[in-house]
């Protein structure tokens, strides 16, 4: 998260305690009271972004925009997040970024997921603070136990995208070109967004429903994969991902997890039971955003 401030509360930084006052629009009778709560501003805050906007297309609004401003969460972000509702379609965190990004031109399902992730911890840590304690089972001795997380700690754990760096060519689009070790294929392979992990999400639902054989990894590759040797049709490019040979679906998922930028947080916990430490990834569960539930 960035320190910078944001262009509503210029001068201002995201630890003050204090709200600025500002001299809004409102009746006079309301106004010379001198006491209106209609002068609290809701404080607002930039979130770097880990992609540096470098990997969407030229026609979105983060197109090679380093960071984003969203606000403080409030009671009507809260509301969003207990809606029954909304948490049942699975529209609840969506909705909340809707609701926190400042640029309502942005859709948070076109968000890359990394992206999404940085503004999410950043969200939550302007609501309920860095401490998120979580409970998390030992790989050990699996011993359940709680950990507090420090949130606080997310911003050194950014993958940025570094082009500079990288073995692949990347297109105006946003994409880049992988070419297979095995079967010399050159696939075209776009950062996933929200949009696709929730379409991932619902097929995954759908096919355990129906007591289908799971499909995660080609699922994946479906959403990722644009084009192969060039050819753009949808048929010809899931029969090949069916039979890619397993070491190019191995490369292949290496060559995304080094492309791909994120947001990656995790801690070496000591296990207070067998004392093992690992590296333990934050989980992100109901309780990620319900620190007192």
């Amino acid at each position: 998260m960035s320190n910078r401030n944001s262009s509503r509360n210029a001068n201002r930084k995201v630890a003050d305690a204090d709200a600025p006052i500002v001299e809004p629009s409102v009746p006079s009778n309301v106004a010379n009271s001198g006491n209106s709560l209609l002068n609290f501003a809701n404080p607002t805050e930039i979130v770097e972004l880990p992609s540096r906007g470098a990997l969407y297309h030229p026609n979105h609004p983060l197109f090679n925009k380093e960071s984003i401003e969203i606000k403080f969460m409030t009671a009507k972000e809260e509301d969003i997040l207990t809606s029954q509702s909304l948490l049942r379609r699975g529209l609840a965190i969506d909705r909340l970024l809707e609701s926190v990004v400042i640029d309502k031109s942005i859709d948070p399902k076109s968000l890359l997921i990394g992206d999404r992730n940085a503004i999410l911890y950043a969200t939550r840590i302007t609501g309920y603070g860095t401490e998120y304690p979580a409970k998390i089972t030992c790989g050990n001795c699996g011993h359940n136990h709680e950990y507090e997380f420090d949130l606080n700690n997310f911003k050194n754990g950014y993958k940025y995208f570094d082009k500079e760096r990288s073995e692949f060519e990347f297109t105006n689009n946003g994409t880049f070109i992988v070419k297979l070790p095995k079967s010399g294929v050159s696939v075209e392979v776009k950062p996933l967004t929200g949009t696709d992990e929730d379409t991932l999400s619902k097929t995954q639902e759908l096919k355990a429903k129906k007591r289908l054989a799971d499909s995660s990894l080609t699922d994946m590759f479906r959403s990722m994969i644009v084009t192969a040797n060039g050819i753009h049709d949808k048929a010809q490019i899931s029969e090949f991902i069916d039979n890619m040979p397993a070491l190019d679906s191995r490369y292949l998922r290496a060559a995304y997890q080094n492309v791909v930028p994120n947001v990656q947080l995790s801690e070496a916990v000591e296990c207070p039971n067998c004392g093992d430490v690992a590296e333990t990834e934050v989980p992100f569960t109901a309780e990620f955003f319900w620190p007192n539930k």
